[in-house]
């Protein structure tokens, strides 16, 4: 909004008036225009709002985003400071969602979504009010979530006449928003937000239809039923939501995936892929056991890599247990799962994480050592290994240096009396050795020997 700013005092004017008469008179169109600008910019912002963004008329915040609100002016087009612009008005006042606020920047965030007001109302030197509003759009959070069919759906047939229902559900849209949700599909869970299939609107769902196998598949598998197979399609949702300005939000689903019933047999099949975490370079030993609700053996896999997928086929059935376990590295452990199967359908078990959660141990290698020796610890971890990085070796409280060469820790110290050794280790997985100590010892009548005790732990206050 424009005002006239008046720069020429009251008694500039009256003498101006008795010198020179009506037709020397100061008009307003002589004085240059005043303007006022909201800037809405985000709250760490610092410096001259006008080097930085644009005058707001509507604005898009998150609920509990917080923002600054500036008041800018200008003389006839020009940005003045927001350090020296106090002199072109006499007092200006923020009302925002119907509060008051009559400083500037002012730091707001809002609470809850909707649509609300805030007005820049100042007064200029000619006592006129300009008064200017910009619309803040505060925008519920948006969530999309997968209704149907649920992850893991292993009844889809696979002839041509085959479809799945595709269903989900939206949540945030606000009234001045328009949402458009994409599905997207693949054969590789990889592969589904780079593979998009279509659009629609986020309030209706979506069908896909076709074999599903393709027609070259389905045909090889009628004509060689015993390569009768089941393939998985992994599948999500992207939903954004937009304005007419631009404005968007986004959100996407979890990655779901449903598969197909095998044409050719009624046995149940059990896809089960396991992962190690933190694991470096070390050789493994997968072993995995597959038993009924009675304990009956079904299957015993092994592998040697990591990651894989082993595959089994069963009889349909109930509360089938599956365990896995490590050969070589015992700390590798992971919970044993329960699954249910059906006749003619691939059922796949979430990834099986192996993870070790097993703390290292560390002891002394003798109990009496050489006061001319090195004092050498063991340290075992049959998990991730232990990280040399994450090795600390005192004497009575001081740091010594130490060599690793796994699984040894070697240091020397001139311990001819009594010492406390403190040693702590970390493996790759993040787990700590519990924090014990040892105490040295010279015996009497072995004036040549060190003797060590312990461990100790740290609060049984032994030293």
């Amino acid at each position: 909004m424009k005002r006239l700013a008046s720069v020429i005092s009251m008694l500039a004017t009256a003498v101006a008036f008795f010198a020179c008469g009506d037709s020397h008179l100061v008009e307003d169109s002589d004085q240059p225009t005043l303007d006022q600008h909201i800037f809405v910019l985000p709250d760490r912002f610092a410096g001259q709002p006008y080097n930085f963004g644009s005058p707001a008329t509507n604005v898009y915040l998150d609920t509990n985003q917080s923002v600054k609100f500036w008041a800018t002016y200008s003389l006839d087009g020009q940005f003045i400071s927001t350090d020296a612009d106090e002199e072109l008005y006499l007092n200006h006042n923020w009302i925002i969602d119907g509060e008051n606020y009559n400083i500037s920047p002012l730091r707001h965030k809002f609470s809850t979504p909707g649509l609300k007001r805030g007005i820049l109302e100042t007064v200029d030197l000619l006592n006129d009010t300009l008064r200017d509003t910009v619309n803040i759009y505060v925008n519920t959070p948006v969530s999309v979530a997968i209704i149907a069919p649920v992850n893991g759906f292993n009844r889809v047939y696979p002839g041509p006449n085959s479809s799945v229902e595709l269903r989900w559900t939206l949540a945030g849209a606000d009234p001045w928003e328009k949402s458009t949700c994409y599905v997207h599909a693949a054969y590789d869970r990889e592969n589904v937000w780079r593979n998009a299939i279509g659009k629609v609107d986020c309030n209706e769902g979506a069908t896909l239809n076709g074999t599903f196998l393709g027609d070259s598949l389905t045909s090889y598998i009628m004509a060689h039923p015993e390569r009768d197979t089941s393939v998985s399609i992994y599948w999500g949702v992207k939903a954004i939501l937009s304005t007419d300005d631009g404005f968007e939000e986004r959100d996407s689903t979890d990655i779901f995936y449903f598969s197909t019933l095998f044409m050719h047999t009624d046995s149940a099949v059990i896809s089960i892929p396991v992962v190690y975490d933190n694991l470096r370079n070390m050789s493994i030993h997968t072993r995995l056991l597959v038993t009924s609700s009675t304990g009956d053996t079904l299957a015993q896999l092994n592998s040697k890599t990591n990651p894989t997928t082993f595959t089994t086929k069963v009889a349909a059935q109930t509360g089938i247990r599956i365990h896995v376990d490590d050969g070589n590295r015992k700390e590798f452990l992971s919970d044993d799962v329960i699954v249910n199967t059906s006749a003619g359908a691939l059922t796949i078990v979430d990834t099986i994480h192996m993870q070790d959660h097993v703390q290292p141990q560390v002891a002394p290698l003798s109990n009496a050592i050489g006061f001319n020796d090195s004092i050498a610890f063991y340290v075992l971890d049959d998990g991730t290994g232990i990280n040399p990085n994450r090795i600390h070796v005192s004497v009575d409280s001081d740091s010594v240096e130490f060599n690793y060469d796994e699984p040894f820790i070697k240091f020397r110290s001139r311990c001819f009396v009594g010492c406390t050794i403190r040693i702590s280790v970390e493996d790759n997985a993040r787990n700590m050795n519990p924090k014990v100590f040892w105490e040295t010892r010279a015996k009497q009548g072995f004036l040549d020997t060190l003797y060590i005790d312990g461990p100790f732990t740290e609060l049984s206050g032994e030293r």
